[in-house]
């Protein structure tokens, strides 16, 4: 029969004839940007072919031609539309004269923690929730509004009932008891601080402001949250972070009108401003008290350390041949 077919044996190339950089892809020139915010060149019509400079501001055709360019903005993050609950909570805001935001973001989120099912919720509604965990947040600042002024304030959507039921409902899963006594001015420049993201040494300046007002009596017909706000105003002011909230931001964050609040900080706090300033540069610089067990500086002049450098032949600065 016939034999096997006869094996072909590949020929190999020497290298040197075929060496590895030849056969290399070659680096492709990078592609230029299209632009198709800019019209097309006035001088060959092209639409698409520009070499973009946002630096400098401008786009150079291939031809040459030179055009103003102008990038376009970088797109900001759509924000979070407010949800059902969260207006509800300014309407009642504005209604009940203005609120301070931490407290309605503690009473949001008393409401959320309450949102149980149908069985447990002992018949509340959801504004039945809303308006008890609006009422117990308001206590815990000391901001006390009669029952019927919170059920008028709801266009009566909530009743009596309904209010009695979510209050129960909410002091049960609360986790601490309301206090006793209404916080002090230490307290609410603290939350606000808090609230404005005044954090570090600007809350540390902001407490020893306030306790400085404190004891010189500065603002003492003014609510406590109100003279909160005005140290708030002192600090960012004196003291000015990268990022510092502005008077209307800090008259929001307390539930106040700027012009009452801007107000209330000439009649009370600048006329004792150098006082405060000079509490909130010891927060920023305290000075040590003198160690009175440390020992006396030496009466004698020192002598002076020779310069030369030490030989090989030991101390003294003896060189090799020093005796």
């Amino acid at each position: 029969g016939r034999g096997a077919p006869p094996q072909v044996r590949r020929r190999r190339f020497p290298r040197a004839r075929f060496p590895r950089a030849r056969l290399r892809k070659r680096a492709m020139p990078p592609a230029r940007a299209a632009a198709p915010s800019l019209p097309p060149c006035s001088d060959c019509g092209a639409k698409s072919d520009f070499d973009l400079d946002p630096e400098l501001g401008k786009a150079t055709c291939r031809c040459g031609m030179v055009m103003p360019y102008r990038p376009a903005p970088a797109r900001q993050a759509a924000k979070k539309s407010p949800t059902r609950i969260q207006k509800w909570y300014a309407e009642m805001s504005r209604r009940l004269g203005g609120l301070p935001s931490f407290v309605v973001k503690d009473a949001s989120r008393m409401y959320h923690a309450c949102l149980l099912k149908d069985k447990e919720r002992q018949g509340c509604k959801d504004l039945d929730l809303a308006l008890a965990a609006l009422d117990r947040a308001m206590c815990k600042i000391g901001i006390l509004r009669s029952r019927p002024d919170l059920l008028a304030s709801t266009a009566q959507r909530v009743d009596g009932d309904g209010l009695t039921a979510g209050k129960l409902l909410v002091d049960s899963k609360a986790k601490e008891p309301l206090p006793s006594e209404s916080p002090t001015l230490e307290k609410f420049v603290a939350l606000l601080c808090e609230e404005l993201k005044l954090r570090g040494q600007w809350a540390k300046v902001a407490a020893a402001v306030a306790a400085q007002a404190d004891a010189l009596g500065a603002g003492r017909d003014t609510p406590p949250l109100t003279l909160a706000a005005t140290v708030c105003v002192l600090v960012v002011e004196r003291h000015p972070p990268k990022e510092a909230p502005s008077s209307q931001t800090i008259a929001a964050a307390a539930g106040l009108e700027e012009k009452d609040l801007l107000e209330t900080y000439q009649m009370q706090l600048l006329p004792h401003l150098q006082a405060l300033l000079d509490a909130s540069q010891e927060a920023i610089l305290p000075t040590a008290p003198p160690a009175l067990g440390a020992p006396a500086p030496p009466s004698g002049k020192l002598k002076p350390v020779s310069k030369r450098g030490r030989g090989r032949g030991g101390r003294g600065g003896r060189g090799r041949d020093g005796g």
